[in-house]
């Protein structure tokens, strides 16, 4: 099934009670999906509501849809984590790359990643600023990987990016290839794995990235 026909399908199916939308196609037959995004609160409250777009993309489900907010009350700004284009900044490439080998569905996309992220612009309209916030381009990749390891040292994750990228796994017995003298399956054995989901140039390219920050 292509991009458009699973998206289509996937939009069809959709039922979520915070998400009034509707189905439509622009002149070129590309399918989206624009409505209004409701935001409740931890008592299931509406506090608020976005008018929101979200478009196929190419390559579908192994890459997210682009989402816009499409009442202009979010400025077109980087610093708001919106690109110049006009589309939202849902998650770094890394993630999206995680997300999308994982599996994604339109439902689990709107749930996990855009109202999460509609809610994090409410909270810094309301305060001044974000309640979680990564930072822009390269940096908001490195903070990224410094979270997922916890860690500081962004040279030992360069070092174990290039590592995973090899693609010679531990034994689970082995010590950890992060020298801290534990066992690997007590250690670094499940972000081995989830890494590992990456191309070998994304972890190259990351690698790089970390090194030199």
């Amino acid at each position: 099934m292509n991009s458009r026909r699973l998206f289509i399908e996937e939009a069809k199916q959709l039922k979520l009670n915070f998400f009034d939308f509707s189905l439509v196609e622009d002149e070129a037959c590309n399918p989206y999906i624009e409505g209004r995004l409701h935001l409740p609160d931890e008592e299931e409250n509406l506090i608020d509501s976005y008018s929101i777009k979200i478009e196929v993309k190419d390559g579908y489900p192994n890459k997210l849809p682009l989402v816009y907010e499409t009442a202009q009350r979010i400025p077109v700004n980087i610093d708001w984590h919106v690109f110049p284009d006009g589309h939202c900044c849902i998650v770094t490439p890394p993630e999206e790359s995680l997300i999308c080998k994982k599996g994604i569905t339109l439902e689990a996309f709107i749930i996990k990643h855009v109202a999460p992220y509609f809610h994090n612009q409410l909270y810094r309209e309301l305060n001044g600023y974000f309640l979680n916030e990564r930072s822009h381009g390269d940096k908001g990749i490195q903070e990224f990987f410094l979270n997922r390891f916890r860690t500081n040292d962004s040279e030992k994750i360069s070092q174990w990016l290039l590592f995973i990228a090899k693609g010679k796994e531990p034994k689970r017995t082995e010590n950890c290839f992060c020298d801290s003298g534990k066992k690997y399956r007590k250690c670094h054995r499940d972000l081995y794995k989830e890494f590992s989901q990456l191309a070998t140039r994304e972890l190259v390219y990351y690698s790089i990235l970390l090194k030199q920050k």
